[in-house]
């Protein structure tokens, strides 16, 4: 059954417009909310008519949470998907100091304070769920030697916020709210066209932000307590470059959603 009511964090482009597209379809247009960075009159042209842009909003900055909670005016939402992300390149020999520390505070830190906010001010309805789009970027377990270093803050960042989603599930566990993180696919967004990874798409059957849309949505339809607190990739392992190598031939035939280890 569809949400009633839906906030997706970071809706301005990418895998976020699809999905607020795709929600509004399902859920009423008024109770769809979009956060974006700038003002509202330059990005409401890009969403279905009638969804609630709530505008000005930078998770880089501490007060993130409060300011999306007073854009809801007193809405209390169902689902809440917080995809704004960030993504440097970086080599060895050319590090990005203050592209990390935007990383971080962006793919790791945002989340933390954005569901603090929305739990403190009672912005969640009693049957929320929340997904946060991190990556198998973020797993350890699936960085190989074949693959090399590099990317420190990109992989770094997202393990982070694989380790705070883990963290939130516990303080939310009592509420009965699932939390689940997501590698929604190698996706083509400017974002990883402007990383140099335009090259891998092919390769890694890389996917369009509305191809990842839709299973997605299924997976957040699907998501409840007993897959809280999980990294899962809707999409199987489509797009995870070492998959095969780490987790076996077989992951191949493994149609999504599956759980991705730390």
């Amino acid at each position: 059954m569809p949400p009633q009511s839906v906030l997706i964090v970071g809706a301005s482009r990418g895998l976020g417009l699809a999905l607020v597209k795709k929600y509004a379809e399902v859920v009423p247009p008024s109770k769809v909310f979009a956060t974006v960075r700038g003002p509202a009159e330059k990005e409401k042209n890009k969403f279905p008519k009638g969804v609630k842009v709530v505008e000005n909003i930078d998770v880089s900055v501490e007060d993130c949470g409060r300011k999306i909670e007073a854009g809801l005016q007193g809405t209390a939402v169902e689902v809440v998907v917080i995809v704004a992300g960030l993504l440097r390149p970086e080599t060895f020999e050319e590090l990005d100091w203050e592209g990390e520390v935007s990383m971080y505070k962006i793919c790791a830190m945002a989340p933390v304070f954005i569901v603090r906010s929305l739990v403190q001010y009672n912005a969640l309805c009693p049957n929320a769920k929340i997904v946060l789009l991190t990556s198998e970027a973020g797993s350890i377990t699936l960085r190989t030697v074949k693959e090399g270093g590099g990317m420190y803050g990109h992989h770094g960042s997202k393990a982070a916020g694989n380790m705070m989603g883990r963290l939130l599930s516990f303080d939310l566990k009592d509420q009965g709210i699932p939390l689940a993180m997501v590698h929604p696919g190698f996706l083509k967004t400017e974002m990883t066209k402007n990383a140099g990874m335009e090259e891998f798409y092919e390769k890694m059957g890389a996917v369009t932000p509305e191809e990842a849309a839709g299973p997605f949505y299924d997976f957040v339809e699907k998501l409840d307590m007993s897959m809280t607190g999980k990294l899962w990739a809707p999409m199987g392992a489509r797009g995870i470059g070492n998959a095969q190598e780490v987790l076996g031939e077989n992951i191949v035939n493994h149609k999504g959603p599956l759980e991705l280890p730390w």
